[in-house]
């Protein structure tokens, strides 16, 4: 620089009147450049996830998990779809059994199973089953127009009489018949994993101990292609846990 910026004498070194000069403006880039290093090493490669749910699952279960996820995965940017494409890098899928595609076998596994409840609006609690039954329209939910057997075998399990499924309220699906049974409108036989945070909240209630487990449940599908995959091996997981901690829970 042709400037003197330190003296040495027998104290040691000391800063010229340049140097002090010079100080606040090499401490300012020695700042900038320690901010700059934080972010580079503070900076993560995004990772893109898209997964297919059904749209119940998506909406009743998963949804409520969103800020686990995201404190768990926090560099994975997820987008997720009601239909499976080919570019999905995994599924949970609604059935009976594990997926038998070529693309899938192996990589199909259970993680909820099916457990139906009658249950019905909080203020509801306490009143004979038999008096709501007979009082109140049974909360029907519909697959390709036509009525889940949900409420039959329900009644069966329960020794009572099939009667009470005749009549009620028909819905396309179960999101409308769960806020109908929030509103006390009637009785709804529901999968007890959809509705963690209607009981919780107390806003619905289970009006009754019969409880019928399966024979359907929630299916996590990873194609071969994407199995060894970093990213979808973290979400399968975290999955995994999120499922047996509702289990585990009930």
């Amino acid at each position: 620089m042709g400037v003197k910026l330190f003296e040495r004498d027998h104290k040691g070194i000391r800063l010229t009147p340049a140097g002090v000069t010079l100080m606040p403006s090499v401490t300012e880039a020695f700042d900038v450049i320690e901010r700059g290093t934080r972010h580079l090493s503070g900076a993560v490669e995004r990772r893109r996830l898209v997964v297919s749910l059904p749209p119940t699952f998506a909406t009743q279960w998963f949804s409520s998990r969103l800020g686990a996820l995201a404190e768990q995965l926090p560099d994975v940017d997820l987008s997720i779809r009601t239909q499976d494409s080919g570019e999905c890098h995994c599924s949970v899928r609604f059935g009976r059994e594990p997926a038998r595609e070529s693309t899938i076998e192996g990589g199909s596994e259970l993680l909820l199973m099916e457990r139906h409840a009658l249950v019905g609006a909080a203020g509801l609690a306490g009143v004979p089953v038999e008096r709501l039954l007979d009082e109140l329209p049974a909360l029907h939910v519909l697959h390709e127009d036509v009525r889940l057997k949900l409420w039959p075998n329900w009644l069966a399990k329960a020794g009572m009489p099939a009667r009470y499924a005749d009549n009620g309220i028909e819905f396309s699906n179960l999101q409308q018949a769960i806020h109908a049974a929030r509103r006390g409108v009637g009785l709804a036989v529901v999968d007890l994993n959809m509705i963690d945070d209607e009981l919780t909240e107390g806003a619905l209630v289970r009006m009754s101990d019969v409880e019928m487990v399966g024979p359907f449940g929630y299916w996590l599908d990873v194609p071969e292609t994407h199995r060894e995959t970093e990213t979808v091996s973290s979400f399968a997981a975290w999955l995994r846990y999120e499922a047996s901690e509702a289990e585990r829970i009930k």
